[in-house]
């Protein structure tokens, strides 16, 4: 969909280039903004990469599993029939990828989740709640630090980009309390 959204955007750009007669300027504009996303992918690629490391890092070293330890009553809460410690180690990870807003880090973690849940529930058709759960809460998160938005606010000179770190809080903690309150009201019901 995003394909066909993006060549009609060219597709306009281009006639209405050619029927106003600025070609060049289209060019021009084609060729600065292609630079000017590079050089912002390069300097998002490190701060994605450091918290992709950071994470591996603290799964090698036994330091999710201590998380997991010290969450375990929130995920036991979350997924009370969920005893197997490699998947509460994953839906930690993916919870703190998310926490620390490396949103990108946490879909490499959401997926080993999601194929752990999946194994619990048999490879059934239909998800299981904790699939369910998973996902929405997963979704739910909104950074605690969004550490990739303070950068991208500082590579665009912001003043102040730590300003939006108290609304990320009151916005997660909101959005993970109803999500999970929706999610444990449809268990219920079922």
């Amino acid at each position: 969909m995003m394909n066909l959204i993006w060549a009609a955007i060219f597709i306009v750009s281009f006639i209405y280039a050619c029927l106003a007669g600025n070609l060049g300027a289209l060019n021009e504009a084609l060729t600065e903004a292609a630079s000017e996303a590079v050089e912002f992918i390069i300097g998002l690629a490190g701060i994605m990469a450091m918290w992709s490391g950071l994470m591996e890092i603290a799964e090698r070293t036994g330091l999710i599993n201590k998380l997991s330890r010290l969450l375990l009553p929130f995920t036991r809460l979350l997924f009370p029939r969920q005893k197997d410690p490699e998947t509460l180690s994953a839906i930690i990870m993916s919870f703190m990828a998310n926490i620390f807003g490396a949103g990108n880090s946490s879909t490499v973690f959401a997926l080993r989740t999601m194929e752990k849940l999946d194994e619990h529930n048999h490879h059934s058709p239909v998800a299981s709640n904790d699939m369910c759960t998973f996902a929405v809460v997963n979704m739910a998160f909104a950074p605690i630090f969004p550490v990739m938005a303070i950068q991208i606010r500082t590579e665009l000179g912001s003043e102040d980009p730590y300003s939006i770190v108290l609304p990320s809080v009151i916005t997660a903690s909101v959005t993970i309390l109803v999500s999970v309150l929706v999610c444990k009201y449809l268990e219920r019901r079922n």
